[in-house]
């Protein structure tokens, strides 16, 4: 059953990582947005949001923008104090009939003492009369992009240090946490006063994250192990705050302990999708890195349409129009089966014909989600869902929804390599929801 119908949502922190997602996402859906930020007139999000003033240190702000809203998507402040800052807004949504609570907390909340101030905030949440969600996501992949994190020193020195103790992260795509959000406001019987994990679809340790950013963006990239100590000492000489440094360490302390390294269904539990692994952005960052340069719009415009040829020919199972996209001496690779390349336009034509017949085309689906062009690459992420009859399908088949990227290489006008990153376990998942 549906809970309270949400009309109109405060977005707190809209333009950040999951912010900027989530707006256009609420809109999609038909809900009004009042998208807080701290300079409304230099707001330049989606287009059918209202940019409101909110500073969380100007409670003068904070009536006006959640004037109309009947749910909120919170991102708590930043420093010390926050809980007690945390309260006050709760009370005041109380007041003005917000009713509905996302609160973006963060991965491992709940193994904190009730002193750190991630954890009080939560505390806060669940001591008060809303209907609250709490989501903690996980690492979140943009940051391997972020000046502030991790993009200066892989760019600039070819290293990539953390402080894992040897344990991995399941890093999540903030694309998927806006998602998730989605669901949560738009019904909210939906996880009801509770506290669930976010995570991408696969835990990744230092090593082996390292061993992905030099497959798929092309930079050699060394993974550096810190002590607690020493990143504690980095920090200090880059002049971090004291309260900042005691964060960022029961962050590095959460990873030590194995906490970041759980793998949840929450994602597609809610939203009916697999969470995106983390090669699908970093190709993308790979071809944005090779975006260097002037570049020829025509060129670019030219190599999106070709992609959306072959799409629209693979989807409508015209493999005749499929082959033209691709050069003759062409490959092809499954990424999950590196072992397998298909090499040349006829293997390619075979292939696609052996692939295509797993599934009843009468309702085959296939939608870009994500489309990055530049002169001689093109990387797309697609949504695809259709009905799968083939190897260990039951009678009458299943439907499957999976998401894939493909990397394409661009010579004279036609895609001479492709690699096509996906996760085959999504189809033996779906044959056994099926069967059970």
């Amino acid at each position: 059953m549906l809970g309270i119908t949400l009309k109109t949502i405060l977005v707190l922190g809209a333009t950040g990582k999951t912010g900027r997602h989530l707006v256009p996402a609420l809109l999609d859906r038909g809900l009004g947005v009042r998208a807080a930020t701290r300079n409304p007139a230099a707001y330049d999000g989606a287009q059918g949001a209202i940019p409101v003033l909110f500073d969380w240190s100007d409670k003068g702000s904070w009536a006006a923008a959640l004037d109309g809203a009947d749910g909120v998507y919170l991102i708590k402040p930043e420093g010390g104090g926050v809980a007690v800052l945390v309260s006050e807004f709760l009370a005041l949504m109380t007041q003005t009939g917000a009713s509905r609570l996302v609160l973006h907390s963060e991965v491992a909340a709940e193994f904190r003492s009730d002193a750190d101030e991630e954890r009080r905030v939560e505390v806060v949440v669940e001591q008060s009369d809303l209907d609250w969600t709490i989501i903690r996501p996980n690492w979140f992949v943009q940051d391997l992009a972020d000046e502030h994190f991790f993009a200066g020193m892989i760019r600039d020195q070819g290293i990539l240090v953390m402080t894992t103790g040897g344990s991995a992260v399941s890093w999540i795509d903030t694309r998927d946490i806006a998602a998730t959000a989605v669901e949560l406001l738009l019904d909210s019987s939906l996880c009801r006063r509770e506290a669930v994990t976010l995570t991408g679809p696969e835990a990744l340790t230092l090593d082996g994250l390292a061993e992905r950013l030099r497959a798929l963006t092309g930079r050699q990239t060394v993974p550096i192990e810190e002590t607690l100590s020493q990143a504690e000492e980095r920090m200090r000489r880059d002049n971090l705050p004291e309260e900042y440094v005691a964060y960022l360490t029961r962050l590095n302390i959460s990873i030590i302990n194995g906490h970041t390294s759980k793998l949840t269904d929450t994602v597609e539990r809610l939203t009916g999708r697999r969470p995106r692994p983390v090669d699908d952005f970093l190709a993308e960052c790979s071809l944005r890195q090779i975006q260097d340069g002037e570049t020829s719009s025509d060129i670019i415009r030219s190599n999106e349409a070709l992609f959306r040829k072959q799409i629209e020919a693979w989807a409508g199972d015209d493999i005749d129009k499929l082959v033209t996209c691709y050069n003759d001496d062409m490959v092809y690779v499954d990424m999950p089966f590196l072992d397998q390349p298909v090499h040349g336009i006829e293997a390619f034509r075979t292939h696609m014909i052996d692939y295509n017949g797993q599934f009843d085309r009468s309702d085959f689906k296939a939608e870009i989600l994500t489309l990055v062009a530049n002169e001689t690459h093109v990387v797309g992420e697609l949504l695809s869902t259709a009905r799968y009859i083939g190897p260990g399908a039951p009678a009458g088949g299943v439907l499957v929804s999976w998401h894939a990227t493909l990397f394409d290489t661009i010579v004279d006008g036609k895609i001479s390599s492709e690699k096509a990153y996906f996760d085959p376990s999504t189809f033996e998942k779906a044959i056994g929801r099926e069967s059970s």
